[in-house]
């Protein structure tokens, strides 16, 4: 088994309406831990405001597979992160529709982008409206509802020729 770092993490999330309306986005700082953690305080998160809101039929889209399996009851769980599990399976219990899907990153680049920004903050922050959501999330946002694909691109270092 790999040994997980321990890093700063950072929460962030968007809820959508049916029709991919921003509803409302979020970020949070949350200390240390792994980014298994990270995912699942994000997917509890978004959740708890998705039902305080009213919504019951729910599409949680989550861009790390091994979190999605976990949810789905696909593959047991680190022991370490049970709790945080048992809290979010008793929120999907209160859906009424429950989907959970695995999304590559590049279709994820809004809650990434809030993850980056809780990073910047020391207090939950909450947006209603895009205007007001951190401004490195806005263009992902518009790029997601013109159904516009995102793409990873690495600076590549140019290797000099030896004399």
């Amino acid at each position: 088994m790999a040994a997980q770092s321990i890093i700063q993490l950072g929460a962030g999330g968007i809820l959508r309406d049916k029709s991919g309306r921003l509803v409302m986005t979020f970020t949070t700082p949350l200390g240390e831990g792994t980014n298994n953690k990270a995912e699942l305080e994000a997917a509890i998160l978004g959740l708890t405001w998705a039902l305080e809101l009213g919504y019951r039929n729910i599409i949680l889209e989550l861009d790390s597979q091994l979190v999605v399996h976990w949810i789905l009851k696909k593959v047991a769980p680190q022991w370490s992160i049970i709790t945080q599990l048992g809290r979010l399976q008793n929120l999907i219990s209160q859906t009424q529709n429950f989907k959970c899907l695995h999304v590559f990153r590049e279709a994820n680049w809004v809650a990434d982008a809030l993850s980056k920004h809780s990073h910047k903050t020391t207090t939950p922050q909450v947006y209603f409206n895009i205007q007001h959501t951190p401004k490195k999330a806005r263009p992902y946002y518009h790029l997601d509802l013109l159904q516009m694909p995102s793409f990873r691109r690495n600076k590549t270092k140019r290797i000099k020729e030896p004399p």
